[in-house]
């Protein structure tokens, strides 16, 4: 039993390198295959509903990742703006050591698949909100009032995937040290 949990586990995690990579559609179930060493057959067992109920494994992996760095940052962090500061900071750092290629795997599965797919449009939407609730609450625990604190979430969110494209396509994280000290500013 314990095998087959292994098994799933190194399908779901390349699948999140390969859609952090690449997006949903450039990542083929042969990639996954590979990158995994899961037989095909493992992977058709694991996951009967195909790519959609990977990707949708993927952006549940990684909403339980985002919230448990939020919340070691924010438990590290004396102010709101130095919460937010760590926050895009670390984002930044990990960008650029991937050498600008692993992005946010939940952008592409939003944008290639949630029209078609209501379970992946859903998980998308379930992603964003838990980040954005997540960056207000931490905000709100640091003395930002809370429906500021809710817009600012929002606006951190949004700036930051933003920064993300900006920075793959320069190769910089020029764009996520703006929204860093913009977001400083704001919160200050």
């Amino acid at each position: 039993m314990g095998r087959r949990t292994d098994t799933r586990d190194r399908i779901i995690q390349a699948s999140m390198r390969g859609m952090r990579e690449r997006g949903f559609g450039a990542t083929a179930i042969s990639d996954i295959v590979t990158a995994s060493g899961a037989p095909r057959g493992s992977v058709t067992f694991h996951f009967p509903g195909g790519k959609d109920e990977i990707a949708r494994e993927v952006v549940t992996l990684r909403t339980t990742q985002l919230l448990e760095r939020l919340d070691a940052t924010a438990a590290e962090s004396d102010s709101a703006a130095g919460f937010m500061t760590a926050c895009v900071d670390a984002i930044a750092a990990e960008f650029a050591d991937s050498q600008f290629t692993a992005g946010c795997p939940v952008v592409p599965v939003c944008i290639e698949r949630s029209a078609q797919s209501d379970q992946l449009r859903l998980a998308s939407m379930a992603f964003f909100k838990a980040w954005r609730g997540a960056v207000a609450h931490h905000l709100a625990a640091h003395g930002v009032d809370g429906p500021r604190a809710e817009r600012v979430a929002t606006l951190a969110v949004s700036a930051i995937e933003g920064a993300l494209v900006i920075c793959r396509s320069e190769r910089t994280v020029d764009a996520l040290v703006a929204v860093r000290e913009e977001l400083r500013l704001l919160i200050g």
